[in-house]
């Protein structure tokens, strides 16, 4: 079997790896979608939750060793996932056990240097109805899960304990680490960034960076869901052929 090159896709937090599932049939046979299923979810159900965003990056981060199939890989996190995506690579520099990613995608969180906006509450801090209803004006959930509030309690410990790793992130700077790779950024126009933030994730980079707006809030990979595989493939692909040396150059570029 010929192996193809792969794409390591982290999901947001309450995000679990069904949230790729259709992306192989949209991205075609030419890459392979690795959907991450982070602790607590899932086939990895039993596992327990991670409390911090360290223990998140060292459990994917075995997770993405153990299915490393020796061809150039890239790694794709949105929201949560997407800082997970980060700490991900800096960590496989520190450790320089395997090569790098050929490309990053961050997508739906601005970069790590950033500061929460002032007075946003932290979520994860909230009794449970005042939570809830943070969470549901968030979208990204399907109605029949918000119309059954009973079920949505259910789900809450999970999503709870993502909003901990992901608000009580702090970015340690590292001017040893350079991610020696090319970067994509994708954000919804209607969420809580604008571009100017946006592009300072190319600080993280010594290869080209990309941004691509989409006219949504938070959870636009479902809303454009074909548009942001077809991106992410055409990215990917770019660079691919980049450094495979048959093609001049993968030029900088914003869309909207």
């Amino acid at each position: 079997m010929v192996k193809r090159n792969q794409l390591f896709c982290i999901p947001y937090a309450g995000g679990s790896a069904s949230e790729f599932g259709d992306w192989q049939s949209l991205i075609g046979d030419s890459i392979e979608v690795v959907p991450v299923e982070l602790a607590g979810r899932g086939s990895r159900q039993h596992v327990p939750l991670c409390d911090s965003m360290e223990e998140t990056v060292a459990d994917v981060y075995e997770t993405v060793m153990s299915q490393l199939n020796g061809q150039p890989y890239a790694i794709f996190g949105h929201s949560m996932g997407a800082i997970a995506a980060f700490e991900m690579a800096r960590r496989i520099h520190r450790l320089s056990e395997c090569p790098p990613p050929a490309h990053l995608f961050f997508s739906g969180r601005n970069p790590p240097h950033i500061p929460r906006r002032e007075g946003v509450p932290l979520l994860h801090q909230l009794d449970d109805d005042a939570f809830l209803e943070e969470i549901v004006q968030f979208g990204g959930f399907p109605d029949d899960l918000i119309e059954h509030r009973s079920l949505f309690r259910l789900f809450m410990p999970l999503l709870r304990a993502d909003y901990r790793v992901s608000e009580r992130y702090v970015f340690q700077a590292d001017p040893a680490v350079d991610l020696a790779c090319s970067v994509s950024v994708l954000y919804g126009t209607k969420d809580h960034s604008t571009p100017e933030v946006m592009a300072q994730w190319r600080r993280y980079a010594s290869g080209p960076c990309t941004l691509r707006a989409y006219e949504a809030g938070h959870f636009f990979i479902h809303d454009y869901r074909e548009q942001v595989v077809e991106w992410v493939r055409s990215e990917l692909l770019g660079t691919l052929a980049v450094s495979s040396g048959t093609t001049g150059k993968h030029e900088k570029s914003v869309a909207e």
